[in-house]
């Protein structure tokens, strides 16, 4: 660089650098671009890529020469700004270009702002200690017998408790029928208000192969809109009928079929798995409070650069998560009803959101000095190893070393929930 570079530290943690090149850097830069370029021009008398430079400038469009030029001369010119002016970037910089002779770009790197917590420490998260009522045990004693019910086919009229089976389809009051009625091979027991009030009881006292009729008039907060309040006629044909027995919790069936000792051991163990889920969600619950609350206390002025870069990242991540679903961001925009600028506004604001947090969860790290020894390392990394199959173990046991990537990601995710649970004590 041929003059001293105009730097400008600004907030946000942005650097603004102002570079001016000499013919002399730009030569080399220039020289590279050209050849570059001139691989596929084609001139009468000479090969393919053995074009005089001279010639083959003239056929260049003078863009893409300049934004190979720059290209070729940008790498030289980071490496050293940032070794000179002790830049620590911590994303890619951006480059503006101010005028093309003599070259000048600005070149704007994104260092971390500065971050303050204020009022971390009167946060306070209120703590409920989780009950399972006997109502609740019951619900669940009697969902995990449902799973042993057992069923055997009859040939009378159902009644209550019965479990059919049957082909069905609704119709309106011109008798034409509703498109998303028609169901083949449903089952429903009767007395279980799963269907819509009335249909259940429509089913007590048909037989095999019958074939009824009944109209209903849909509940007025049914979530098919098209359906609320509407009168359907349905048309059932009755496949099978089946009596359903369900076993009686005793010692014996707590031995044989539920691994238990006894009905109260079962049932104990049934009681702390409830607890230990409500505990679960209870902290769950504290946390994303916490999250919030962190957020509001972080003070941290952010580059526009540093929103934007999350920003894209954001949208990466929700593109990927529809590919997966089998659905295009376009598709998802279409079915949504939402427009481009109303969707990478939202992407905006919840990057903010995002980037927020994760500086202020580094400052909260930082000033509770939380660590992790190699030694806990060790017991974590096992841990997380112990899972894997051999095989698997092989392909990933490198990526969990001291240094590598995944080591340092797993180490800083177990430093924030030391810091988490630090708060929620």
């Amino acid at each position: 660089m041929s003059d001293s570079p105009d730097i400008k530290r600004l907030k946000g943690g942005r650097v603004e650098c102002t570079v001016t090149f000499s013919e002399a850097e730009v030569a080399p830069a220039e020289e590279k671009a050209l050849h570059e370029l001139s691989r596929d021009i084609e001139l009468p008398g000479f090969r393919k890529g053995n074009v005089p430079m001279d010639q083959a400038k003239k056929k260049i469009n003078p863009e893409k020469l300049f934004e190979a030029i720059v290209h070729h001369i940008l790498p030289p010119a980071f490496e050293k700004l940032i070794a000179d002016h002790d830049i620590k970037p911590i994303i890619h910089p951006r480059v503006e270009a101010i005028s093309r002779e003599p070259l000048t770009l600005k070149i704007t790197f994104i260092e971390k702002p500065e971050i303050t917590l204020k009022g971390i420490n009167k946060i306070k998260i209120e703590k409920k200690t989780p009950e399972v009522d006997d109502k609740e045990l019951q619900k669940m004693i009697d969902f995990v017998l449902e799973k042993h019910k057992e069923t055997k086919e009859v040939d009378r009229e159902a009644k209550e408790g019965d479990l059919i089976t049957m082909d069905f389809h609704g119709t309106d009051e011109e008798n034409k029928e509703i498109d998303g009625i028609r169901t083949k091979g449903h089952q429903v027991e009767i007395g279980s208000k799963v269907l819509i009030p009335g249909f259940e009881d429509n089913l007590k006292g048909v037989k095999k192969g019958e074939e009824k009729a009944f109209t209903l008039t849909f509940p007025e907060k049914y979530h098919a809109e098209k359906l609320q309040n509407k009168p359907v006629t349905f048309h059932v044909t009755v496949m099978k009928i089946e009596e359903v027995s369900r076993p009686t919790l005793t010692d014996e069936f707590a031995k044989k079929e539920l691994q238990s000792e006894s009905v109260e051991e079962f049932k104990k163990q049934i009681k702390e798995s409830m607890e230990q889920q409500e505990l679960s969600v209870e902290h769950q619950r504290r946390e994303r409070i916490l999250m919030d609350e962190l957020t509001k206390c972080t003070k941290v002025e952010l580059a526009p650069e540093l929103i934007d870069e999350e920003t894209r990242q954001m949208v990466g991540e929700f593109e990927q998560q529809l590919s997966q679903q089998g659905m295009s961001m376009e598709q998802w925009m279409q079915a949504s009803g939402k427009k481009t600028e109303e969707v990478f506004e939202d992407m905006k604001n919840q990057a903010e959101k995002r980037l927020t947090l994760r500086l202020g969860m580094q400052k909260l790290v930082q000033e509770k000095n939380i660590d992790i020894t190699d030694e806990e390392m060790d017991q974590i990394v096992e841990g997380f190893l112990g899972q894997a199959t051999p095989e698997q173990r092989k392909e990933v046991e490198s990526a969990y070393k001291k240094g590598a990537q995944a080591y340092e990601q797993l180490k800083w995710q177990k430093k924030v929930e030391k810091a988490l649970e630090t708060m929620l004590k």
